[in-house]
């Protein structure tokens, strides 16, 4: 039986390590890791890390065919809800924890979906409360992946692409900002204290090349985990399981997210228990290699020589 190979995705933590200072209030199994692993620096974030996790070749375009795992019928792009921030001459685009209720989300819809109807699109949402456009037609424009554009200026992810249907695309882009900048919906939003949802993102053009033999099993909660492991046809299950599981093979596990607007000290120590288990595999050899991969910042790879170095 094969020996396993552990690759463990930490994220939110890339903040937290590239302050020297926080080094000392890390659990002390990383931070063994930390002084002992072989380093390598990847700015790539979570997203699109675990996409090039399953796919057959590295997508390095600025887009990622996502859309299809929404929908894989038809010809669809992802259509995801977001507020946009003017900043001075920047429009600054949020994604992440808006807070949209289901009654929300179908007023949002039945408001915007008649400025759809002359591209022949459909708005709509899957079983994850994701949202998509089915279209007649899929544009001939080049578009960017939403982690890539969230809390950046939209400048430079702009579509790209045929002139004329690019033009079209932006005029629908700001038509739907107009419609939804006096929706009573995003004024009691704001009333709420929440932001408003004043805008659409598409992307997630294109076919997705999954590689079903990438992992032997893979552990996470997260959604595009979960269906990147369904749509490869490779065994997923909750994080707890991997504390009773005989690993063999290659062996994916994504950590939930970091708080960081909680105590991520305590958070981290929660984990140290986790991570002194896979110290234990990797110095005694039960296992040929452990990575420690964080979003945005790089990756520590031990072997279980390197376990034994003095320093």
């Amino acid at each position: 039986m094969a020996k396993a190979e552990l690759h463990a995705i930490l994220p939110n933590l890339a903040n937290i390590v590239q302050q020297k200072m926080n080094h000392s209030l890390l659990p002390d199994t990383l931070q063994k890791i930390i002084t002992k692993a072989h380093f390598q620096s990847d700015e790539t974030g979570l997203q699109r890390k675990l996409v090039n996790h399953f796919t057959e070749q590295v997508i390095t375009s600025s887009d990622l065919p996502l859309a299809k795992l929404r929908e894989d019928q038809g010809q669809v792009l992802c259509a995801d809800p977001c507020y946009l921030h003017a900043d001075r001459d920047r429009l600054i685009l949020f994604s992440d924890d808006l807070d949209i209720s289901n009654e929300e989300a179908v007023q949002l819809i039945a408001a915007i979906q008649p400025l759809l109807d002359e591209f022949g699109a459909k708005l709509q949402r899957d079983q994850q409360q994701q949202w998509f456009i089915s279209l007649e037609k899929m544009p001939e424009l080049n578009f960017s992946a939403l982690a890539d554009v969230s809390g950046n200026s939209v400048h430079g992810f702009l579509p790209t692409g045929d002139e004329q249907q690019r033009l079209n695309w932006l005029r629908l882009w700001n038509e739907i900002q107009m419609l939804l900048f006096d929706l009573p919906l995003n004024i009691e939003r704001e009333q709420q204290g929440k932001a408003p949802i004043n805008s659409l993102w598409f992307w997630g053009q294109g076919d997705l090349e999954l590689n079903s033999a990438a992992w032997q099993c893979v552990y996470g909660d997260d959604v595009l985990l979960n269906q990147l492991a369904q749509h490869s046809h490779i065994r997923n299950k909750p994080l707890s399981d991997i504390n009773n599981a005989l690993l063999t093979g290659r062996i994916l596990y994504v950590n939930d997210a970091i708080d960081l607007e909680g105590d991520w000290s305590q958070q981290l120590q929660q984990l140290e228990q986790q991570l002194s288990a896979w110290w234990q595999l990797i110095k005694w050899g039960k296992i040929t290699s452990l990575t420690i991969d964080i979003p945005h910042f790089g990756r520590y790879r031990m072997l279980p020589l390197d376990c034994w170095k003095f320093w």
